[in-house]
């Protein structure tokens, strides 16, 4: 017998597993079943399962959220819940990741996930199973670097990772699964959905600037995230990774920590690369902590920002204002909270 893990619980054991696999990802064969009929439906079966497949459960949540193909199964008990799901299923829903335990594609996830979350959310899901972080931490000895950052503000996360999935194959995914439970929400989510960020923050800086004035944004044009830029310099050809790309001005927003642990070889690295950027005529927009954190100085910036893309300036409310201060407390909740315990 084998379990299915649900949505949720799929998406936790995802977020560990990318942690843990480094730069292998995830890993697994897609399950091609028409019919869930070897499906776990009890403790006893549960408790049967490896001790590799009991440790991945010990991060999928608790209880466990579980398919199986009809009522008549279902069950909920202390450490498992099930929910059914209609056969026949279709290709591209699991990937048995072995050991008797298969988890949702991290698209069949997202769109399931996308049904219950809010817009905000549900963009910083696919955000996230698109990017190369992944919001679970490991302790330093277990991965090193380059995959921990020992002094990073987002320590809950492990960096470096390969996607679990694109943009493009959401997309693909959500337009073949019209009228299914999730679909509308996660075909609105991907509209601002784009892949390439690494890190949570990056993420927070790229939703605040770009999504639209109704949702507390300020409705700015896409970047590319971290795309690779080929440079000459007086020194030579080098790859560089802007953090957020404006092609349309050749623009770089760069986000510093400006931390005070963060160490003097990390800020003199920092800025070698925004001088090679300059030289190869990237123009180069350094974003602080303190300008992220503080509202009128982020304002500022994105106002700034605005100007050197050539775009006219719109007029902001105090509704704006108002939805702009839920935006921020939505996406930077994660790293006052830590501020507030430390």
């Amino acid at each position: 017998m084998k379990l299915y893990l649900a949505p949720e619980s799929s998406f936790e054991l995802m977020r560990y597993l990318r942690s843990v696999n480094g730069e292998a990802g995830l890993e697994g064969k897609e399950v091609r079943k028409k019919a869930l009929d070897d499906a776990i439906n009890t403790q006893r079966a549960l408790d049967e399962l490896d001790v590799v497949a009991q440790g991945w459960l010990d991060h999928a949540g608790s209880p466990v959220h579980a398919f199986v193909p009809n009522r008549a199964k279902g069950t909920s008990i202390k450490r498992l819940v099930t929910h059914v799901l209609a056969e026949p299923v279709p290709r591209g829903l699991f990937l048995d990741i072995g050991h008797d335990v298969c988890i949702c594609t991290p698209q069949f996830a997202f769109q399931r996930l996308a049904a219950r979350a809010d817009l905000v959310d549900a963009v910083g899901i696919g955000m996230e199973l698109c990017g190369s972080y992944s919001r679970w931490r490991l302790e330093p000895h277990v991965m090193g670097d380059p995959y921990y950052r020992e002094h990073s503000e987002t320590q809950s996360c492990t960096f470096n990772l390969p996607p679990a999935t694109s943009a493009k194959r959401l997309n693909l995914f959500v337009e073949r699964s019209a009228g299914e439970p999730g679909a509308v929400g996660a075909r609105a989510a991907l509209r601002w959905v784009a892949g390439g960020s690494a890190s949570l923050m990056e993420t927070a800086v790229y939703l605040m600037l770009c999504l639209p004035k109704r949702l507390g944004g300020y409705g700015l044009p896409k970047p590319v995230l971290n795309p690779e830029l080929t440079i000459k310099n007086p020194d030579g050809v080098k790859k560089r990774y802007p953090d957020l790309y404006w092609s349309r001005g050749s623009i770089d927003v760069e986000y510093n920590s400006d931390s005070t642990h963060s160490g003097e070889w990390a800020r003199y690295r920092d800025s070698k690369r925004e001088i090679e950027l300059t030289v190869a005529d990237v123009r180069v927009l350094p974003l602080t902590r303190a300008q992220l954190m503080n509202a009128e100085e982020f304002d500022a910036f994105a106002h700034g920002l605005r100007h050197m893309l050539g775009i006219r300036r719109r007029g902001y409310d105090l509704g704006w204002e108002f939805r702009r201060d839920e935006l921020r407390r939505k996406l930077l909740a994660s790293w006052q909270q830590r501020r507030e315990r430390a």
